[in-house]
């Protein structure tokens, strides 16, 4: 037995060596491998955001129509497909022919609905993705104005779901395909407030209904905008896709302030 303690010894040495070193190689591989799927989830996160940001700036350009920005906001793919109660429109084309530029709606649209309870699923891929929202708010529908002068206006609620596909094309998030239905929804005839109705009282110095008289800092300015029906309030960010500022401005170029 003594004989063999030397050679034991040297093979006890030769592990003690070789054991650090494999030690270290695994858990070299479990931080790569860990910081490999950290990565992926935090690219998964990126991606559910920008999806969340596409989704919002289409539903705000919905609200007043801005049609260019609208159609920017659609892949170029020819797999686009517009699914809608009305009929089908398909690629980038289709966009464009249903979002008609040319045709400006009049002062008095507004087409709002508020994406909520998104549930977003980015496919393994990475590069596609699936989301689903609901969407509710006010519509507002003029008539062209009768010979008379006189103008109706169509007012409902409506509560819609999407189902939107997404595509990412050149590292940017676009909407692929867009499945539409309206489960409910409720027409209104009357007691809808407009700008008008909120400022007109308060330019002539009286309270908001139901508030006390306030004096403010600042006092209003009767060529303010926003107290005018079609105002489109300014977005502080660009369009998510090409980067350009939005063209609200020249939409409202086009309303006159209040008289007091």
């Amino acid at each position: 037995m003594n004989g063999n303690q030397p050679e034991n010894t040297k093979k006890t040495q030769s592990l003690g060596k070789i054991i650090p070193g494999v030690l270290i190689v695994i858990v070299f591989l479990a931080c790569y491998f860990r910081m490999d799927t950290l990565e992926k989830r935090l690219l998964r996160t990126e991606d559910v955001q920008a999806i969340e940001r596409l989704q919002y700036a289409y539903n705000y350009y919905v609200e007043h129509m801005l049609k260019q920005e609208i159609i920017d906001c659609f892949a170029d793919s020819p797999d686009v497909l517009l699914d809608w109660l009305e009929g089908k429109w398909k690629g980038k084309e289709g966009v464009k022919k249903y979002f008609a530029v040319g045709q400006v709606p009049p002062a008095g649209f507004l087409h709002q609905l508020i994406p909520s309870a998104g549930l977003i699923t980015v496919d393994p891929d990475g590069e596609t993705a699936r989301g689903r929202w609901y969407a509710f708010g006010g519509v507002m529908m003029p008539s062209q104005p009768q010979e008379d002068g006189i103008q109706t206006v169509s007012r409902s609620f409506i509560n819609g779901i999407y189902e939107i596909g997404y595509i990412k094309e050149n590292d940017l998030w676009k909407i692929l395909t867009i499945k539409w239905t309206i489960p409910y929804g409720v027409r209104i005839y009357d007691g809808w407030i407009l700008p008008e109705d909120i400022a007109g009282p308060m330019l002539k110095g009286q309270p908001a209904p139901g508030a006390p008289q306030m004096v403010p800092d600042i006092p209003m300015d009767p060529k303010d905008l926003r107290y005018v029906t079609g105002y489109v309030l300014p977005f502080h960010f660009t369009h998510p896709v090409t980067g350009k500022p939005t063209s609200e401005a020249t939409r409202n170029e086009r309303l006159k302030p209040m008289k007091p």
